[in-house]
């Protein structure tokens, strides 16, 4: 496959939509957890465009879709699922939003993947540290043209996207000038970036690199999410300033900041702004 084979259900959805909605760790609360096929499903029907996952392997080499780390929260748990066998995790049950203890496991990622088959955008995250076995996953289930694989900005992330055979689609975390530099002199099939802008003493605040990656036809990445309350990632342009405060502020500043692709956790009120917005721009 070609590079622009493989970006196609990419390019098409973008060429539909202004903007896309990526959906962080699918839609989650009361029963449902996040980082399971039923969080996904509901962010893809209340307008997720792209779906977020994470991804952890097991000391045996078994891939789950799960954010390691957040162990005390999801189980009770103090052991992160990295230092556990396939086994153990197999046993583990979540807890919901209640932190009542549901029949819920963690799913393996090759039982995810398998089950969005076909037209769904998903976007990797915390699987760098495998990409090999994800490699292999993603040759096996023939979903190159699906799955994009995200990663902070390393030389040995680099290397290993030069080496694959196919060109996977990729999109590097950048937060300096000089991380975007290495990526884009790199032979590797780059279809977005996610730029994080945290403050105006950030290299991007003047937006040189939104337009500079527009110019190459590179698709732009920027968070809504609000992870905690001292990380800003998009100078505070986020989820939490557009349903408390004002969504012009938030989600529309974004827009104006010629975002490509908003990650929200919030994906059906970000889709009513989103077709509000289309709206009153059309009258």
């Amino acid at each position: 496959m070609d590079r622009s084979e493989i970006a196609k259900k990419l390019k098409e959805r973008k060429a539909a939509k202004d903007v896309l909605v990526a959906v962080h760790r699918g839609c989650s609360g009361g029963n449902i957890i996040e980082n399971t096929i039923p969080a996904f499903e509901i962010a893809l029907k209340y307008g997720g465009d792209i779906i977020e996952m994470d991804a952890s392997k097991s000391t045996d080499g078994e891939l789950y879709t799960i954010h390691d780390g957040q162990e005390q929260r999801l189980f009770f748990s103090k052991h992160n699922v990295q230092t556990l066998a396939s086994e153990e995790i197999d046993r583990l049950s979540y807890r919901n939003r209640n932190s009542f203890e549901v029949k819920q496991k963690v799913q393996k990622l090759e039982t995810v993947l398998s089950h969005f088959k076909g037209d769904t955008l998903i976007n990797l995250d915390r699987a760098w540290n495998f990409w090999d076995d994800v490699y292999e996953l993603l040759a096996k289930l023939s979903m190159f043209d699906q799955v994009i694989l995200k990663s902070p900005v390393t030389d040995a992330c680099l290397e290993m996207l030069e080496q694959y055979e196919v060109p996977v689609m990729y999109i590097p975390i950048v937060k300096k000038e000089s991380e975007l530099h290495r990526v884009l002199s790199r032979n590797i099939h780059t279809v977005a970036v996610e730029v994080i802008i945290g403050s105006e003493q950030s290299e991007f605040y003047n937006l040189e690199v939104v337009r500079e990656l527009k110019k190459r036809n590179i698709l732009v990445w920027l968070n809504a999410i609000r992870l905690n309350d001292k990380t800003t990632l998009t100078l505070g342009n986020d989820d939490d300033t557009s349903l408390l405060k004002n969504e012009d502020e938030g989600w529309g500043r974004l827009m104006d900041m010629g975002a490509d692709i908003i990650q929200t956790d919030w994906p059906l009120q970000l889709s009513c702004y989103l077709q509000k917005r289309k709206v009153v721009s059309t009258r």
